[in-house]
């Protein structure tokens, strides 16, 4: 199971959010975050985009703005950000290329529930648990 690169900014993002000593107040410019985990600048504002979208940050334009979480890092579970970033819930697409299996094959039964189930594990670690790596927490007291 791979995840796209779009979900894995995003996660790293949220990451970086959630380990601040306030994570709520704490607010960082895009910029600021693509430089520290080196990444495309364009590629995170269309995340950062998204993410606002769905209520997970909050976004200010202008001097002084930037992103910051608009939830506690605890209510925000890593499925719920999968199912936002991932921009499709099947593992596979039979209707893409015609398939002469379609409507007898059980791989695409067995594969959906398999991301089902991946995705209710991910359901049981908050952002706020996954936040507190030791390593990101150093990265974090660095950047301040």
């Amino acid at each position: 199971m791979n995840i796209t690169r779009f979900s894995d900014l995003a996660l790293r993002l949220l990451m970086y959010l959630g380990s601040r000593a306030e994570p709520i107040e704490a607010t960082v410019t895009v910029r600021e975050v693509a430089t520290l985990f080196n990444v495309p600048y364009s590629h995170l504002v269309k995340v950062v985009h998204q993410l606002g979208q769905r209520g997970l940050l909050i976004t200010t334009k202008g001097a002084g703005g930037g992103v910051r979480l608009a939830r506690p890092a605890e209510s925000i579970r890593l499925g719920e950000i999968l199912r936002i970033t991932e921009f499709s819930d099947a593992v596979i697409d039979c209707s893409e290329q015609r398939c002469p299996l379609t409507g007898a094959c059980l791989l695409k039964g067995a594969l959906d529930s398999a991301y089902a189930a991946f995705l209710d594990t991910l359901d049981t670690y908050t952002l706020a648990e996954v936040a507190r790596t030791p390593r990101l927490q150093k990265l974090v007291t660095l950047k301040i």
